[in-house]
Order: C-alpha cells, then sequence, then structure tokens
C-alpha cells in the first residue's frame, strides 16, 4: 500500500472485486461495484492482489464481431470491411497503428468480421459516447452498402419421405 497503486475515484480490478475505490484506510480499502454493493477489502488482502487500475489506461479497447448473412456478396463485404477501417482511421480518437478489420471466420450463422481496435477516452462516460458514435456510423455505412447483418437460423432439411402403404394411409372419411 505504500506504493499506492490507486487513489480514490479510481476505477480498478482486484481478485474477487471490480470497481470505484470510494476510501483508503489504514485497516482497508472500501470498492463500490458496477451493481453499486460496497465491498470493504482488508489492506493484507488488497497488499496480496494483483491490482488494475484501469483509471491509468492511455487507450481503452473495443472489441466487436459483426456477422453478415451467407448471401452477402464478396464486393459487398470487401467493402464493409474497407469502410469500417476507414470510419476508425478518420476518428480523432482511435489509436491508428492498431485497428483490426478483417473477415476472421465462416460463423455457424454468419460470415465473422472481427472489429477490434484502441480508443482515447478519459473516462467510461466518454468511452460511450465515442463507442455509440462509430457504432452508430458502422450502422450507417450498412445501409449505404446494403449489407445485412446475420441473426442466429437453422435451416431443416426433411427428404422425400416413402410412400405409406395403404392399410397405414388416412383418407377425410376415415378419420
Amino acid at each position: 500500500m505504500v506504493e499506492k497503486p490507486f487513489s480514490v475515484g479510481d476505477s480498478i480490478k482486484l481478485t474477487g472485486a471490480e470497481g470505484v475505490v470510494e476510501s483508503v484506510g489504514f485497516r482497508s480499502t472500501r470498492i463500490r461495484t458496477t451493481y453499486n454493493s460496497l465491498v470493504t477489502i482488508p489492506s493484507s488482502q488488497v497488499v496480496n492482489s494483483t491490482v488494475d487500475n484501469m483509471a491509468l489506461r492511455d487507450y481503452r479497447q473495443i472489441k466487436i464481431d459483426l456477422g453478415l448473412t451467407y448471401n452477402t456478396p464478396i464486393e459487398k463485404s470487401k467493402a464493409f470491411i474497407a469502410g469500417i477501417n476507414q470510419i476508425l482511421e478518420a476518428h480523432p480518437d482511435t489509436r491508428k497503428d492498431n485497428i483490426q478489420v478483417f473477415f476472421y471466420q465462416f460463423g455457424v450463422t454468419s460470415l465473422d468480421i472481427l472489429v477490434n481496435f484502441l480508443l482515447k477516452v478519459p473516462d467510461r462516460m466518454v468511452e460511450l459516447t465515442e463507442q455509440q458514435r462509430i457504432f452508430l456510423d458502422i450502422l450507417h455505412l450498412a445501409e449505404v452498402i446494403d449489407v445485412e447483418f446475420a441473426f442466429p437460423t437453422q435451416t431443416l432439411h426433411i427428404a422425400d419421405l416413402p410412400s405409406l402403404p395403404a392399410s397405414v394411409q388416412q383418407t377425410p372419411d376415415t378419420l
């Protein structure tokens, strides 16, 4: 605790707890969790824990998987991927040397596109605001290019059934 790995107001992750530091005392540290409970952790446990101080991050990672329908033409898929890259390159707060937008797998129900980038923002609210701005730009791009996002579906193929013997077949008058 002499090193002071966090301060009041920092968002941290410890073994068994995650939230915003409300107080740091000689005997314990209090953390307000994302579900609004207050966790009190003895200082001896804090000292022996790995502390991830998320408030000290320069960038925040945004990672999403976008699934396009399997009937999406190759040229539209390429244009969509290129367009997402352009959106991220043009955004003033993205880290330009680590933008990843790739068609990376044939998913169970979709053509999966990985979108992974770092965003330089001061806090969670700004992160959510900028993430929403980027996501809405991606939705607009999908409308312009006319690509559709997939949702989980299944196709059932039923083979022709062999004809039933006359003794098993029912007619409306035998029902």
